[in-house]
């Protein structure tokens, strides 16, 4: 057990002992018998017998009375005076003067003392009934040991208060101990491990730690997941280029008349180890939540117009071309290298798709609450299902890649990734004609 099921279960035991105690205490002085200094007896059952016998004597006279005592039901009869005028008991037990006159005193009082009464016989003769202090044990049901009851009670007691305790104390700690376990196999690499199922219907706080924890393991689950995926994907793509490099630095040395052309393969290859880490550090940087310098205002018209004529020199020789459609110019609040990255990116993966002759379309607009950036082609779209996974570093849909118009799948990644950076998000849909529409959307407050 651990030093939390402790701390709860000894809280609680002392709470609950110190609470039965008190209630007990005052329980045991409210129904003591009270050996009072007055010689009677004044309790409830002295009231309770006194009545009987009063009721017995006024209707069947000093006959009925001992008719009452002898037939009274247990091992003894109640020890109750039945003092006449001449202060004598009927029964001829020994009457102590002080005690007498003590009742009859208490007789006097206003209200008068229950457990001393007078009462008149059928022959007219009144009667003084009480029971006397010293027979107290005689005065109800039959005897037992108050001592050995109180302390049997106490035990019973204890024992419960122990049993509910430890109860209440592992409902407590255990899903503690349950959190601390799996923390340790998570620690341990154990990425799977989970423990919502076992704490499913306690409905409450702890409940809730349990989905939190649950939550940030998935998490680590699929950041970790994603790390291993990505590695093994960055090192497939350098593998590659790398592996051609080491061909032409071979075919060089074995045929030197080839030599430059050996050398044109190594540059491109390092042309493209170039292009190829610069998007890996975008996207480690956008990921780490690095920007890409500070935040500035820019001309969104501007920039976009800037990529679309760069883009048009690609366009037109397919026989495409690139058209921007702006009604209102838009001043932004943000970072123009990772914007141009961005859309960049966008525009050319269009115009990697798009059909030859087709017009791609870029439009800005600004609404109440929105600013919108859609780039529109013409080419075959998405499969539904690969629409979210194009996001995703290293992706690329099977069977759209052809000789000479390949990526690394980074371009979608990197955009995603830095308009979030501007708070925005990015929407990918099939158009009903055919083509894919890709939508950027940004809160109007970061437009000036």
């Amino acid at each position: 057990m651990g030093k939390l099921f402790w701390k709860i279960f000894l809280g609680f035991s002392l709470t609950l002992l110190i609470t039965g105690a008190g209630v007990g205490a005052a329980i045991y002085l409210n129904e003591r018998e009270p050996a009072n200094e007055e010689g009677f007896l004044q309790d409830r059952r002295a009231d309770f017998v006194v009545g009987i016998t009063a009721n017995t004597l006024q209707y069947g006279g000093k006959e009925g009375v001992q008719a009452l005592f002898r037939n009274w039901p247990g091992r003894k009869a109640p020890t109750v005076l039945v003092i006449n005028q001449a202060g004598e008991d009927i029964q001829g037990r020994t009457v102590l003067p002080d005690t007498l006159r003590q009742a009859i005193s208490a007789l006097e009082q206003d209200p008068a003392t229950p457990s001393v009464r007078r009462a008149q016989a059928v022959d007219g003769d009144e009667y003084v009934l009480f029971v006397p202090a010293d027979s107290a044990d005689a005065a109800g049901p039959p005897k037992y040991n108050p001592r050995l009851n109180m302390e049997l009670q106490a035990l019973i007691a204890l024992l419960a208060c122990l049993l509910f305790s430890a109860g209440f104390a592992a409902y407590l700690s255990r899903p503690i101990k349950l959190l601390r376990k799996a923390s340790h196999q998570l620690a341990e690499g154990d990425l799977k491990v989970r423990v919502s199922p076992e704490l499913a219907n306690r409905n409450d706080e702890l409940t809730d730690l349990g989905k939190d924890f649950d939550y940030m393991a998935t998490r680590l689950q699929t950041l970790l997941d994603a790390q291993r995926l990505l590695l093994h994907d960055v090192s497939h793509e350098l593998r590659s280029p790398v592996a051609r490099m080491r061909l032409a630095v071979g075919l060089a040395q074995q045929q030197p008349d080839k030599l430059a052309s050996a050398l044109s393969r190594i540059e491109r290859e390092t042309e493209r180890l170039d292009e190829l880490l610069g998007q890996m550090l975008t996207l480690s940087r956008l990921e780490s939540g690095i920007g890409s310098g500070g935040s500035e205002k820019l001309n969104l018209n501007d920039l976009l117009a800037n990529i679309v004529q760069d883009a048009n020199f690609e366009a037109e020789a397919v026989g495409s071309r690139i058209q921007l459609n702006a009604t209102q110019e838009i001043i932004l609040q943000g970072h123009e290298e990772l914007l141009r990255r961005a859309f960049e990116n966008i525009i050319r993966n269009a115009l990697k798709y798009n059909r030859d002759g087709e017009t791609i379309e870029v439009s800005i607009q600004k609404g109440d609450k929105l600013l919108s950036v859609e780039v529109r082609d013409h080419g075959p779209g998405l499969p539904d299902n690969e629409i979210a996974n194009v996001f995703q570093p290293f992706y690329r849909v099977a069977g759209t890649d052809t000789p000479g118009n390949t990526g690394y799948g980074l371009g979608l990644a990197i955009a995603k990734r830095a308009i979030e950076h501007h708070q925005g998000s990015i929407i990918i849909s099939n158009c009903s004609d055919g083509g894919l529409r890709v939508r950027c959307l940004f809160p109007v407050s970061i437009a000036g």
